[in-house]
């Protein structure tokens, strides 16, 4: 059947308004102006809060702004494009004579420059009868017009329709369908279809038999289920943070590049197959099935966060769980949907796992919320990326003289242990704990109090306590090696880090640039310190390869692992590592040798091992045949199986700035920080805020700065406040501290000693 009409200029802008007004109905019309207007307050409150963190930095803005001055300038340049001479130029080329033929194949039309064009019948989407025109649609926004005068009369029309449906549904690709009179449903941003796709992606994942072509395919809904994972991890996140969540702006940014890497796997094992028209149905069948095994997933992991926060390894199990099983998952969905035998699926699935899993694996760690008081691997991202590292390398000299200044020196005709703990990976904090635990340890059953310090990587020390870079290392020995008898005095260090095969000890503080620490390193800083006395304790995998440069006569060294293992424990679902936990917590805590605490910890470690299904780290020890007989004459206090720092460490009796200097102390303590972060500082910005401006408020309150000290009991009470200089302001905010009620303290404190700078308004 062939017709032969003409287009004139006002048939192609009739068109133009046709398409946008069809557009406008199945998008939404208001409801879509309102989304939009939503989504562009969302990102403004985004970029507010992102220029404030930048401190009035114009970048921020810049990056929103260009996109948006783009986009607005292109809709007007359209607007006033398309009513000059060039946009009407551009569409009287449009303009003439078109032939048009209806063949079993599809529909061919020759265009006036003398093209030809074929659509087969399935890329015909629908078919429209308007009261001017009718209409095949090739895309929602796509369609070719016939006049209906180019018909004739109705009967000729009436005609015309009815062999274009015969015809569309004679095709095989279209067997058993019905051509649309309106734009395909499919296009449509749907619910119904939407919730239809969720429940044939639940027979997926529960394994039940369905059907891969009952998926309504369209971008929009794609995008849909997108967003429906997106707030399914940002509920997730946020009820994890509470009480104090704080959005994440690097979480989104996460969640945008595992996306294209989702879509760069898909893209492969469509271009494998050469099925690159079912792209988009393996998209839309994959996320909906991610996200029910997401809800699953999410629901338990924050079950099993609650209830069993004492098994971590619960936790490691629900993962690696919603992992197979969401590889198990697309394995279905790749051989119902392209016909694969189980080999060649398992190899697509390789393909989407080294894209989604191994590739997305690489990326930072970031949660759409985090706990603002609490220790956050986003919180403490944000916190490095603001370091100023100039300021930050020119106060390291100071850091270090001032922790040099507080030592003590050394008791003649004692021997004194003098503790220096260096926590190299600022990523983990499970290298804080075990200095901290450590240095706590030694200050109370060696005597170390006083003549113990510790070099740490870590956002919430980096202004009050020195890096751990060779660097400080060697200055704080040069330092230590003048306070000590180096005849009798006895040097602990203790290192706890990653380790590598070729026997580095990582050094690690992003966006800081370290270097890493060799034995050689080592070696070189004791022997030039003149340091003889030694016990050198190194937790990190392959260990063992500091053993044969450091080992002496005069050293006892201990190694997490042997020269070829790793060592276990690192990572962010436990406290200590498991030579920390093993050595320092359980046996050396009760024990008055460090040789025999070490056989104990290699056989704790070797049962923990063993029931865990792990690989032997092999701890090492070799012990110097001078040092046993300086080791006899250290003073050690009784063995503590709680561990808690005790009184003992916090003598009474002292003066107002030793006190002020017990309180730096334990601002390098993680246990220490860890409480005050979460329980001491909402404290403050509650109740005692309320209370400071109360006692500003008072007749005659003095506005003089003042230095506040107490001590939080182990229940949680509050003793000993003091206060200099005694003004009615401070006297008034000590009688507020004092009624303050704070949670228990953590076992490995049996007092916190605090100050506060208080510098008053006016």
């Amino acid at each position: 059947m062939e017709i032969s009409y003409q287009l004139q200029g006002s048939d192609l802008e009739n068109l133009r308004r046709h398409l946008l007004l069809r557009l406008r109905q199945q998008t939404g019309g208001m409801a879509r102006r309102i989304g939009i207007g939503v989504f562009i307050g969302v990102i403004v409150s985004f970029e507010l809060r992102l220029h404030e963190r930048e401190n009035g930095n114009w970048y921020p803005y810049l990056i929103w702004l260009l996109p948006a001055v783009l986009f607005f300038a292109s809709v007007i340049w359209r607007r006033i494009w398309q009513q000059s001479r060039y946009g009407q130029g551009w569409l009287e080329q449009y303009v003439g004579s078109y032939l048009l033929n209806l063949t079993p194949a599809g529909i061919s039309c020759k265009a006036p420059n003398g093209s030809m064009s074929f659509y087969a019948w399935p890329e015909i989407l629908g078919f429209e009868v308007s009261e001017s025109d009718l209409y095949f649609y090739l895309r929602r926004d796509v369609a070719i017009p016939i006049p209906r005068l180019a018909l004739g009369d109705e009967a000729n029309v009436d005609n015309f329709a009815g062999k274009v449906r015969d015809l569309w549904a004679s095709h095989p690709d279209n067997a058993e369908k019905t051509l649309p009179t309106l734009p395909p449903p499919r296009n449509l941003i749907s619910a119904a279809a939407l919730v239809a796709n969720l429940l044939q992606a639940a027979r997926i994942v529960f394994f039940i038999d369905y059907d891969p072509r009952s998926f309504r395919v369209s971008f929009g809904i794609f995008l849909q289920l997108l967003l429906l994972n997106l707030l399914c991890i940002g509920i997730v996140d946020y009820i994890d943070a509470r009480p104090d969540p704080e959005f994440n702006l690097y979480g989104l940014s996460k969640f945008g590049t595992a996306t294209l890497l989702m879509l760069g796997g898909v893209a492969c094992i469509s271009n494998l197959l050469m099925q690159r028209a079912n792209m988009l149905r393996l998209l839309v069948i994959i996320s909906a099935s991610e996200f029910v095994i997401h809800l699953i997933y999410f629901s338990s992991w924050l079950a099993a966060e609650r209830w069993l926060q004492d098994f971590p390894k619960v936790l490691w199990g629900l993962y690696i769980a919603a992992v197979v099983w969401t590889l198990a998952a697309v394995f279905r969905i790749i051989r119902q949907l392209y016909r694969q035998p189980a080999p060649s699926a398992l190899l697509l699935i390789s393909i989407y796992a080294f894209f989604t899993l191994s590739l997305a694996g690489l990326l930072p760690s970031h949660r759409l919320y985090y706990n603002s008081e609490a220790d956050d691997g986003s919180a403490e991202y944000e916190a490095a990326s603001q370091l100023d590292e100039e300021d930050l390398f020119y106060r390291q000299p100071g850091l270090v003289g001032d922790e040099l200044a507080a030592l003590q020196t050394q008791r003649k005709g004692k021997t004194d242990l003098y503790f220096v703990g260096f926590a190299g990976q600022a990523e983990e904090r499970v290298f804080f704990n075990d200095v901290s635990f450590a240095r706590n340890l030694l200050d109370r059953r060696f005597n170390a109090a006083g003549r113990s310090l510790v070099l740490v990587n870590n956002t919430d020390t980096v202004y009050s306590v020195p890096l751990a870079n060779r660097h400080n290392l060697e200055a704080v020995l040069q330092g230590i090696a003048q306070r000590m008898d180096k005849r009798e005095d006895v040097l602990f260090l203790y290192l706890s880090s990653h380790g590598a095969k070729d026997h580095r000890l990582s050094v690690s503080f992003w966006p800081l640039s370290l270097n890493d620490l060799t034995a050689e390193d080592l070696k070189a800083m004791l022997d030039n310190a003149g340091i003889r006395n030694r016990i050198i304790v190194i937790s990190a995998c392959y260990s063992g390869g500091f053993l044969d440069v450091l080992k002496d006569d005069n050293t006892l060294i201990m190694t997490a692992s042997s020269r070829d293992h790793v060592s276990y424990g690192c990572g962010d679902f436990t406290r200590y590592t498991y030579f920390a936990e093993s050595y320092f917590v359980k046996a050396l805590a009760n024990s008055d040798s460090f040789i025999t605490a070490f056989d104990q910890a290699r056989h704790l470690i070797q049962e923990r091992e063993q029931s865990e299904g792990l690989d032997a780290s092999g701890p090492q020890i070799d012990v110097g045949r001078n040092i046993t007989r300086i080791l006899r004459n250290l003073e050690v206090a009784p063995g503590n199986t709680a561990g808690a720092v005790q009184q003992g460490l916090l003598e009474a009796g002292l003066s107002f700035d030793q006190r002020v200097q017990q309180g730096r102390r334990f601002e390098q303590d993680a246990t220490a920080l860890e409480y005050v972060k979460k329980n001491v500082f909402p404290a403050i910005n509650t109740v005692l805020s309320k209370s400071l401006t109360d006692c500003l408020k008072q007749p005659d309150a003095s506005t003089e700065k003042f230095i506040l000290v107490a001590n939080i009991m182990q229940d949680g009470g509050i003793g000993n406040v003091d206060y200099k200089p005694a003004t009615n302001t401070a006297q008034c905010y000590g009688n507020s501290l004092r009624m303050l009620s704070l949670p228990p303290l953590p076992n490995e404190l049996s007092v916190l000693p605090v100050f506060f700078d208080m510098t008053l308004p006016g």
